[in-house]
């Protein structure tokens, strides 16, 4: 380990490079991915049942289903890279759009007086995406980006005190002065 030119110990950059192996070595993006596309799906059923009982779409779904989405992956995946926030993102955009799906598709089965898995199978699902597009307000888009920006936001993993002060970084341990 570098060490400043008393000797004192590691600089603070030696110690920041070893404390961001460490975290690392500790991310794992396919767990990640697997907690997030089930809080997605989680998502987009609550999303569903929202919109089916009170016949009304409510943006603030979207933003808890980023927050739902974000929070899983950084719970299972303890992402450091910016790929983590991404895939966050990606899931709670599929999220939201599943669960305007699953509406529709409740609703329009409902109407016929089909179940939701009979009428599952005979739907064109491209079509049904883009009327869901076409159909759109620009405030249904401002919303996605709320709900996607938390799906990107909160899929990184958050540094406990703990840690930092165990990498010697934290306000408790005095710190070697940096060379110029």
């Amino acid at each position: 380990m570098e060490t400043t030119e008393l000797g004192a110990g590691p600089t603070r950059e030696t110690l920041m490079l070893a404390l961001n192996v460490k975290l690392l070595r500790e991310q794992n993006l396919v767990l990640g991915i697997l907690a997030g596309a089930g809080a997605a799906v989680a998502g987009a059923l609550i999303w569903m049942g929202i919109t089916v009982a009170t016949q009304m779409e409510f943006g603030l779904v979207a933003i808890a289903v980023g927050a739902g989405v974000g929070y899983a992956m950084r719970f299972a995946g303890k992402g450091v890279t910016k790929i983590f926030g991404v895939a966050g993102a990606v899931l709670t955009l599929l999220s939201c759009i599943a669960g305007e799906a699953f509406s529709i598709i409740y609703m329009n089965a409902t109407a016929d007086g089909t179940g939701f898995f009979e009428a599952l199978p005979r739907v064109d699902f491209v079509a049904l995406v883009q009327g869901i597009v076409a159909h759109s307000s620009i405030i249904t888009y401002v919303i996605y980006g709320f709900g996607i920006y938390q799906g990107y936001k909160l899929s990184f993993r958050k540094l406990t005190p703990q840690e930092i002060q165990e990498a010697g970084l934290g306000p408790a341990t005095p710190m070697a002065p940096t060379p110029p």
